[in-house]
């Protein structure tokens, strides 16, 4: 309620000052027709599988869909950009920035725009994300954005933007780049390239409906009710280019679909079939079904806009409270279980998870590569703990680089993430590389939390959490203090004890000699004590919350049962 009597006040505000101050010399000027447009949209949304739980809504939503280079140039400020602006949502009425859309930095630079946000433009980091995947960036003209505007300093999760791409001096509709975001603050994309991998006519039907229909793997965690197997089938209507004449004669009515179908076998594909390309045989039974619409497409002008505000004064509001509804409606009614967040797969060839096309790192300098269509862009924020943890692991990795002369290599799945490199200062040459590559934060706190090297690799492997290229090297890397090893009679240093009595017993029986001083307590043993206790803690908060709650994972698949999982992949527990 109070929500809706501030939006209420707002808009009465915004009208007298619209009614009162506008008008003027300026003002035909100020409501002239512009490279961007309101809508009015209709949104759908149907589960069909599991039978038990299917599942229908449909509510309606605004949306903008604006030129980026108008948008860019303040060409679209209404009211001085208090009733509409580029560059941050602060003391506007409705607003987009730079930082809410793509890659939190740019390898342009990154500029602060004094707010949190960034002020690289969208469309330059729209140029980079095309080049990261290995497509032609010098081809990127006029680009429409079709997304959702903050509100009254209130910026939703914008759940799907659309960037139309124009190629260059053209108006030939080149790219479609779906970005995703999801209630976890993660980004992704899919790059849909017009004319290539498109479904062919003669098996969709919908010449009259849709211009552009691709299938293609699904890589993303958006929905905790599924996996991340089976396959998207995206339908669009592209509108003309914002500079076509065709806009002043056709009607704008953008128009998307997604179907998601479940996985054919229970296994997961590999980075190649995820890259490759669907076939009858990979693409399942339709499970969801998405449809965006817009009902009416009116210029944004003062007017329109503050009419479209009074219209629906609580849609921009209302995106994660509708989410929040129907999770517990499928959740709690339908009785579906969640399924945990995995790590974002990283947008970056040649990284070495699965998803990822390029084999090696090498690839990264080979002249023709690979072309890939999706990756993740956008990752959570570090935490303290993980924050502390990466600390301890860059200072123990530049140590271990001078003592064994050898050569280490960091690299984070998150693309914004600078990769570190640890160098011997000696003036011998290095014969030996490590190559760690991590997909989330959370990889640094779990080396602190493993007992030794081999548990680390474990855990690694359970959870794909990380990939090494010689897993010899990195147990040499990572290997027990001087004078800790078999046969030496050392007391158990009271860290590493607390460190193994929190694990569990299946966890850490093997290998059956576990040094009894760890790697990286030297310096920092009380410290990573109380971050070892803070970490579990936060496991069990976390069970006790879901239990509380009554709340549900797939069995098996809890998160604060990483461990057991680990274990399970030990000799004897398969």
């Amino acid at each position: 309620m109070l929500v809706a009597l501030a939006a209420s006040i707002a808009l009465v505000s915004a009208a007298l000052f619209a009614w009162f101050y506008m008008p003027g010399p300026d003002a035909n000027t100020e409501d002239a027709p512009k490279p961007a447009y309101i809508l009015e949209n209709q949104v759908t949304h149907a589960r069909l599988l599991p039978t038990p739980s299917t599942h229908a809504f449909t509510y309606p939503t605004l949306a903008f869909l604006v030129s980026l280079d108008a948008l860019e140039a303040h060409s679209l400020d209404l009211a001085r950009g208090w009733l509409f602006g580029y560059g941050g949502t602060a003391w506007r009425v409705t607003g987009l920035r730079s930082g809410a859309y793509l890659g939190p930095q740019s390898q342009l630079g990154e500029r602060s725009d004094g707010l949190g946000g960034s002020t690289v433009a969208i469309k330059e980091k729209l140029r980079e994300v095309l080049e990261q995947l290995g497509h032609d960036g010098g081809r990127l003209g006029e680009v429409w954005m079709l997304t959702m505007p903050s509100y009254m300093g209130y910026e939703g999760i914008n759940p799907l933007t659309v960037h139309y791409c124009y190629e260059k001096g053209g108006e030939r509709l080149v790219w479609v780049v779906l970005e995703i975001h999801n209630t976890f603050g993660e980004k992704h994309v899919h790059v849909l390239e017009a004319g290539v991998g498109e479904d062919a006519d003669s098996s969709i039907g919908l010449l009259c409906r849709y211009h552009h229909q691709w299938t293609f793997a699904r890589d993303f965690h958006v929905s905790p009710f599924n996996d991340r197997l089976g396959h998207y089938t995206v339908s669009v209507n592209a509108p003309p280019a914002p500079s076509s004449p065709e806009l002043a004669s056709s009607p704008l009515r953008p128009k998307i679909r997604i179907h998601l179908h479940a996985a054919s076998s229970p296994s997961s594909p590999s980075s190649s079939d995820a890259d490759a390309g669907p076939s009858k045989a990979t693409v399942g039974l339709l499970k969801l079904t998405a449809t965006l619409f817009a009902r009416r497409a009116v210029p944004l002008t003062s007017a329109n806009l503050l009419g479209a505000l009074a219209r629906y004064p609580l849609a921009l509001f209302l995106s994660f409270a509708r989410i929040l509804y129907h999770a517990w409606i499928l959740h709690y009614v339908k009785r579906l279980d969640v399924f945990p967040r995995p790590d974002p797969k990283p947008a970056l060839r040649a990284w070495g998870l699965p998803g990822v096309t390029a084999s090696s790192p090498a690839e990264e300098g080979e002249a023709e590569k690979p072309r890939r269509a999706h990756g993740g862009i956008g990752w959570q924020d570090e935490g303290p703990l993980e924050a502390y943890a990466r600390r301890v692991v860059e200072r123990f990795l530049a140590r271990r680089a001078e003592e064994l002369g050898v050569g280490i290599v960091l690299e984070a799945g998150d693309p914004s993430v600078p990769r570190q490199v640890f160098a011997t200062s000696s003036s011998q040459q290095k014969t030996d590389e490590l190559v760690i590559r991590y997909a989330a934060p959370r990889f640094f706190p779990t080396l602190l939390l493993a007992p030794c090297a081999a548990h680390m690799l474990l855990v690694g492997r359970a959870e794909d959490l990380f990939r090494v290229n010689s897993e010899e090297l990195f147990a040499r890397v990572f290997a027990a203090p001087p004078g800790t090893g078999p046969g030496q009679d050392l007391k158990r240093s009271w860290v590493q004890s607390l460190r193994l009595s929190l694990l569990p017993t299946r966890f850490v029986r093997s290998p059956s000699h576990v040094p009894p001083r760890h790697p990286l307590d030297e310096g920092w043993g009380l410290t990573n004590a109380l971050v070892i206790c803070l970490v579990h803690t936060g496991d069990f908060l976390e069970k006790t919350v879901f239990t509380g709650l009554k709340a549900r994972f797939v069995p098996g698949l809890e998160p604060w049962r990483r461990w057991e999982r680990a274990a399970m992949l030990l000799p004897g527990d398969q």
